[in-house]
């Protein structure tokens, strides 16, 4: 709300004055009343009575167009009821018709531009017909008369109104160059504003692959080591080392997430961060560790792969921590007594399908890993699906191959 209120005053701003024009107008204003009013007392009363309001007009000309334009009808209607003309004074019609040539409204502009011509008109008229200069002897004289007078009127009245055009012409370019540079800058925040929201969801993805993934090997191997403990202490041994080695990629996993939050230059690259800390590299290795823990937390794994990592660190990485939630889902939720079957294809992309027998606490996942798993695979322009079919649960993973 408080941008939106910044927003409209910066449009606003032509039309809030500063104090300093007020006070500008004031002294006009007293500055043209000493001169004009004396001046048209040679002429009448009524011609220095209209000075001395248009001298008023002059004066709140910034403050309200509509109290100006009431004086400055009410000083042409005291020259046309009395017959007189305040030659000088009436110059002072420049100024105030510019003021509503660049008023904001395009109705106030239209009317008075229509009764800048009326202005023209009937004040040539009132000095032609009222006997002020010596009365044309033909038709064509009046004629002429009037068309010079009228044309005199109009550069005052009309001039005075283009101007004002014009002014709120070029006010209104320099507006819509500030309207596109504030809208610009809105648009680089919202930017700004996705990608750090996005990178806080990755940030979220990848802590939960961590902690589910590890402390799911962990609870497993925790629970073998306890009952091998007496009966077979060199499996209970290895279940301690496979608790050892998942700590510690944990802990490097980790300590690289920290790392990305520390550094904002990290934020807008997602996979170059991971590579630059070291985050979960999905080299064969790796790959290898991973299944290895598996199997030594009980599960059976079918392993087919086709074809060989590509060149991609991006896809590799996703392909490695999906496979990693697909597996541990199945550690967690599935029926360890069947064996975990694994497809992976790299020939033209990446495919994925790992399918395991559901188990009996399958309903009891937060769901959290799943929307993490199809997320991550969206970044790298993929599809991933995980469903249940009959009494197996399958994930499918879908992954273009890059600059298809």
């Amino acid at each position: 709300m408080a941008r939106v209120a910044e927003q409209e005053r910066v449009s606003d701003v032509w039309a809030d004055p500063t104090g300093r024009w007020r006070r500008l107008d004031l002294l006009n204003a007293g500055l043209f009343a000493l001169v004009c009013v004396p001046l048209h007392l040679r002429v009448g009363l009524a011609a220095s009575v209209t000075a001395l309001v248009l001298a008023g007009a002059l004066a709140v000309r910034h403050r309200s167009w509509v109290a100006m334009s009431g004086l400055a009808l009410a000083a042409g209607m005291i020259q046309l009821l009395a017959g007189q003309t305040a030659y000088v004074a009436d110059l002072a019609y420049a100024p105030l018709f510019f003021i509503l040539g660049r008023q904001a409204d395009r109705r106030v502009r239209l009317t008075a531009l229509g009764v800048a011509v009326l202005a023209s008109v009937a004040g040539a008229t009132n000095v032609v017909l009222a006997g002020q200069q010596a009365p044309p002897d033909t038709a064509i004289g009046l004629a002429l008369s009037l068309m010079g007078t009228t044309a005199l009127a109009a550069i005052i009245c009309v001039g005075g109104w283009v101007a004002g055009f014009i002014r709120w012409q070029q006010r209104q370019a320099v507006q819509a160059r500030i309207d596109a540079r504030l809208a610009a800058a809105e648009q680089r925040r919202i930017a700004q504003l996705y990608d750090l929201e996005q990178e806080r969801r990755r940030i979220a993805t990848d802590m939960h692959d961590v902690v589910a993934h590890s402390w799911a090997v962990v609870a497993a191997q925790a629970d073998g080591a306890r009952y091998a403990l007496a009966q077979d202490p060199q499996r209970a041994e290895q279940s301690l080392e496979v608790i050892a080695d998942t700590a510690r990629h944990a802990i490097g996993d980790l300590r690289s997430l920290v790392a990305r939050l520390r550094d904002p230059a990290t934020a807008t690259d997602h996979a170059a961060g991971d590579t630059a800390y070291g985050l979960a590299s999905a080299g064969p290795e790796r790959q290898a560790d991973l299944l290895a823990r598996m199997r030594a937390s009980g599960m059976t794994l079918d392993v087919i792969e086709h074809g060989s990592p590509g060149p991609s660190d991006l896809v590799g990485l996703t392909a490695h921590r999906l496979l990693a939630e697909s597996l541990t889902n199945a550690l967690k939720h599935g029926d360890l007594r069947k064996p975990v079957a694994v497809e992976q294809d790299w020939r033209s992309g990446y495919r994925l399908r790992v399918t395991n027998a559901v188990g009996e606490r399958s309903d009891h996942g937060t769901g959290h890993g799943i929307l993490g798993m199809i997320e991550r695979c969206g970044l790298a322009g993929g599809v991933a699906t995980s469903r249940r079919v009959g009494d197996l649960w399958v994930v499918d993973v879908e992954i273009p191959e890059v600059g298809a």
